[in-house]
């Protein structure tokens, strides 16, 4: 399998292929169309076929990725239905478009905006698996917030007692260094590390946090492991957590994991001036 593991992850690389063929081919014949641009005919025959070529490569290397595992939810199922349409559909252009002209022209606007449509589709939810459900609207507005169903953005934190250890620490840097792989859409090794319940839950490793003991705990093990070993996280070629943010995470887990509760509860006098300059205070 790993051969398909290998070839699969290329689907991240070739996707863009069929994505701007597509969108040139119905510029170009709807301009052709409305006599603004003219051009060979042989010129979309070539194009709509490269289209259906390079989608159907893109959804073939695409299952393979998905049988790595840790895909999981909503997205990656919209997403695969999406861009296989879009496979079908752009073979079936390309074939009107060189055996029944006729229907072809009759048809072509609706594939075309068909077409459109499952490809944002395609690509929004695969940019959820790749970089997690809520990153297009982190920075949005509250009343963008509230109609895609998140949670208010957390207010500054301006005073170092009133902080939320979890909420405005050890979240907001596992969102940063390891959402991208675990979360509710994308769960490599099954660990969804958005929530406090699912991080606390763990993956197919076991819990990843144990209360109370950072040591013994097997995220805080995976952090601190040699940059160049198997099991190290964030994984190669992600941002690792700095020395603070390790740190941080090692007192969190020490001081019992706390969450729904503010600092002034907790003893931080250890980390003190480390969780002020995480905090920017």
């Amino acid at each position: 399998m790993d051969w398909v593991f290998f070839f699969g992850r290329f689907h991240v690389l070739v996707l863009h292929l069929p994505i701007g063929i597509i969108l040139a081919v119905i510029a170009l014949e709807v301009a052709s169309r409305s006599r603004t641009l003219q051009h060979p005919e042989s010129a979309g025959s070539f194009l709509w076929a490269a289209a259906a070529v390079t989608s159907i490569v893109t959804v073939a290397l695409g299952y393979m990725h998905y049988f790595e595992g840790g895909f999981a939810g909503t997205s990656a199922t919209v997403h695969m239905i999406a861009g296989t349409s879009v496979a079908v559909l752009a073979t079936l252009a390309w074939q009107l478009r060189k055996w029944l002209t006729s229907l072809y022209s009759r048809a072509q606007y609706g594939i075309s905006a068909l077409l459109v449509i499952l490809l944002v589709v395609a690509g929004h939810y695969g940019g959820n698996l790749t970089h997690g459900p809520d990153f297009l609207a982190e920075y949005a507005p509250g009343p963008i917030r509230a109609l895609a169903g998140l949670e208010p953005r957390r207010p500054p934190v301006t005073e170092l007692a009133a902080a939320d250890p979890w909420l405005d620490l050890v979240r907001p840097m596992l969102r940063a260094r390891c959402s991208s792989c675990h979360n509710s859409e994308r769960r490599r090794g099954m660990l969804d590390l958005s929530t406090y319940e699912t991080t606390l839950a763990g993956g197919d490793t076991g819990p990843a946090i144990s209360p109370g003991n950072a040591e013994g705990s097997e995220l805080y093990y995976r952090i601190t492991l040699a940059s160049d070993h198997e099991d190290y996280m964030p994984a190669e070629g992600k941002t690792p957590l700095t020395d603070i943010e390790t740190e941080i995470i090692r007192w969190w887990i020490d001081a019992g994991a706390p969450a729904e509760t503010i600092l002034a509860n907790v003893d931080t006098a250890s980390v003190g001036p480390l969780l002020r300059n995480q905090l920017g205070l």
